[in-house]
């Protein structure tokens, strides 16, 4: 393991740290998904975020035995998606992640987007723009589409 949990630790307030990833009736299954994580509620108080700031709902770091782990901004939705609402939060999301996160540590970044109430087709090609990529560390990354529900090990592999 890399330590990138440990480290990312250090600077999370122990009053945002959540065990699921659930909001206004939206959740995320977390079964096959390292279970060395942490999963920084943005909305609680102790956020790396102020209130007011622009930000998506979590970020879970994770490693399990591989060399890299994981850094995943996530925002969700019951309702309908709406790819710039999603870009613009996941890239908060990033922001707040460089913070946590050790520019020289190994992740491999994945920003992802929940929804539960449809999403449009012209918003899914939205979201497959280049210009719409979300960038961590000079990485840039296509945000990935998950319905509410959904394993999120589907997408960190």
């Amino acid at each position: 393991m890399s330590g990138l949990v440990a480290q990312a630790r250090t600077n999370v307030d122990d009053r945002c740290i959540d065990k699921q990833i659930r909001k206004e009736g939206c959740s995320v299954a977390l079964n096959g998904v390292p279970r060395d994580r942490l999963i920084v509620d943005f909305d609680k108080p102790g956020s790396p975020l102020g209130p007011t700031d622009v930000r998506c709902d979590y970020l879970l770091v994770a490693e399990d035995d591989s060399e890299a782990g994981w850094v995943v901004p996530m925002e969700l939705t019951r309702g309908r998606g709406s790819a710039s609402k999603f870009v613009r939060q996941l890239r908060a999301g990033a922001v707040a992640a460089e913070q946590l996160v050790l520019r020289n540590a190994r992740a491999r970044f994945r920003p992802v987007a929940v929804y539960g109430g449809g999403l449009h087709k012209a918003e899914r090609l939205k979201l497959q723009r280049n210009h719409n990529r979300v960038s961590f560390h000079g990485v840039r990354q296509p945000v990935r589409l998950l319905e509410c529900g959904m394993r999120l090990a589907n997408w960190l592999q």
